[in-house]
């Protein structure tokens, strides 16, 4: 018996020896791991998803992660997809913004949408590592309050609905350059309105009538006090009625890994991506993975779009004074100066205030022996400076000579634009013609050299080109055109002159 108790009290003994020894492994390898160099894997989240990323950070954390014997750290931080955007395109030096250190850029981006890879790509094709799966997803939608939404008469918006909508409530949306959910309704907003060409200007109203918040956040504010708000599904529950897009359209969260970083780096990034279940995310609102809807030529067209008609412009026009200018565009119709009068003043509506346009006329022989001569001054586009072009405008007349010094002209206008060129704006020269260049002295080739020595491309400055009436030489104006990234237009109806000056600006954008 006392063998026996002897024996049970050293086995008693030993075994919390080994659970002190046990205990005390356990707290020199928490101090240890606390103090030792782990893999760090900064994660840049969308706002709404991140708190989600960061919960399965943490249930993440706690499985004491490890890639190759080395411990494995999760930061996540929400920012704004645009933000990471123009961090990873400044990398490449494609943007005016300095480019950020290495330790400034994450190693995964889950931004709202995989057109945001689309867009980074644009500028540096090898920004991601091949696999950039969906993690969650939320259908982009309308929402308002409930009696906002009932008094609309529909609950979905499709092509259908846009003018309806349009005309009953007004809209809010984040700045599409900023938000796909509003890209994807302002995508929705042009199909539903330009049903044919000459709709782009019911386009160009009705992105002008969108009110853009700043965020978010203030963009749900609005939603309550009776906007019908472009945001998603996740974002909008709550008190908000979601009206969906018709088609569905959805934010798709893709998980992407930034290339560049090291090996262990990005081997840890794929061991957090399997720690991301379609549970993490379903219980705050998201939908489980799906595929997005962009493709690289509907975001550049959209994006195009709402630039060109919100964007400020800086625009010098240059008005054709020949005596030709008096001729009819069509047999019976009014002259080709009546119909370019029309349009350039109509045309001062698709401006915003904040634009600036000026004004030039061109033939050989004008004022001081010029081939033009300046009539408005580029400035900003106040009251004061429509009633100058207008009035310029509807005084224009044909000088007494059918000599045209195309050419001179064009470049002489180029290099002005140039010399005051502003950024954040769409510097462009419109040329108005019912010709072609017929003085001597320089040639296409010529003008086309001087153009290319006065390129900049930091300082883009585009000519577009519309030429009116059945002379119009129209390999002349595209070749033009071509030199400086701009468009060519020939005009033979003038029903149809107004549209096309339209998309010329559009497309110059």
């Amino acid at each position: 018996m006392d063998v026996r108790r002897r024996s049970l009290r050293v086995s008693i003994a030993i075994g919390a020896a080994l659970v002190l020894i046990a205990g005390a492994f356990i707290v020199v390898r928490a101090v240890l791991g606390g103090s030792r160099s782990c893999l760090r894997v900064v994660v840049a989240a969308a706002p709404e998803i991140a708190p989600a990323v960061t919960s399965a950070a943490t249930r993440f954390a706690a499985t004491d992660p490890e890639v190759r014997g080395t411990c494995v750290q999760v930061q996540v931080k929400a920012v704004e997809p645009a933000d990471v955007a123009g961090s990873l395109i400044a990398r490449t030096g494609a943007a005016a913004t300095p480019s950020p250190a290495d330790a400034d850029v994450p190693t995964v981006w889950i931004p709202d949408s995989t057109a945001w890879l689309t867009r980074v790509r644009g500028a540096d094709q090898e920004a991601f590592e091949d696999r950039a799966d969906s993690i969650a997803s939320s259908p982009v939608v309308f929402a308002a309050s409930a009696p906002v939404a009932a008094s609309l008469g529909f609950r979905s918006v499709g092509t259908g609905q846009v003018a309806s909508l349009l005309a009953k409530a007004p809209i809010g949306a984040v700045d599409p350059r900023r938000s796909t959910a509003a890209l994807a309704g302002a995508g929705l907003i042009y199909d539903g309105l330009v049903t044919k060409p000459d709709r782009l200007v019911d386009m160009v109203r009705a992105y002008r009538s969108l009110a853009v918040a700043q965020d978010t956040a203030a963009l749900l504010k609005n939603a309550a006090a009776g906007q019908v708000v472009l945001t998603s599904e996740q974002q909008a529950q709550g008190a908000l009625t979601v009206l969906p897009l018709e088609p569905q359209v959805s934010l798709d969260y893709p998980f992407a890994v930034v290339s560049g970083k090291p090996a262990q780096n990005l081997a840890a990034a794929e061991l957090f991506r399997a720690a991301l279940t379609p549970e993490t995310f379903t219980g705050l609102g998201f939908r489980t993975p799906g595929e997005q809807a962009f493709s690289a030529q509907r975001i550049a067209d959209v994006l195009g779009y709402w630039n060109a008609t919100t964007a400020p412009s800086r625009v010098l026009t240059l008005v054709d004074v020949t005596s030709s200018m008096t001729k009819p565009i069509a047999k019976g119709g009014p002259s080709r100066l009546e119909v370019l009068r029309k349009t350039a003043t109509d045309g001062l509506g698709l401006f915003t205030d904040d634009s600036e346009l000026g004004l030039w006329a061109y033939a050989s022989g004008l004022t001081g022996g010029q081939d033009y001569q300046q009539v408005v001054p580029v400035s900003a586009l106040t009251e004061g400076q429509r009633a100058r072009l207008t009035g310029a405008v509807k005084a224009a007349k044909a000088a007494p000579t059918d000599v045209c010094g195309l050419y001179d002209t064009v470049l002489a206008a180029y290099r002005s634009l140039q010399d005051g060129y502003r950024e954040g704006r769409s510097n462009t020269v419109v040329v108005f013609t019912d010709g072609s260049n017929t003085k001597a002295g320089m040639s296409l080739e010529t003008l086309q050299l001087e153009l290319e020595r006065a390129t900049d491309p930091t300082r883009p400055v585009r000519v577009v080109l519309l030429g009116i009436g059945p002379d119009v030489h129209k390999d002349e104006l595209e070749a033009i055109a071509a030199t400086t990234g701009g468009r060519a237009f020939v005009v033979q109806d003038p029903q149809q002159i107004g549209n096309i000056f339209l998309q010329a600006l559009i497309r110059s954008s």
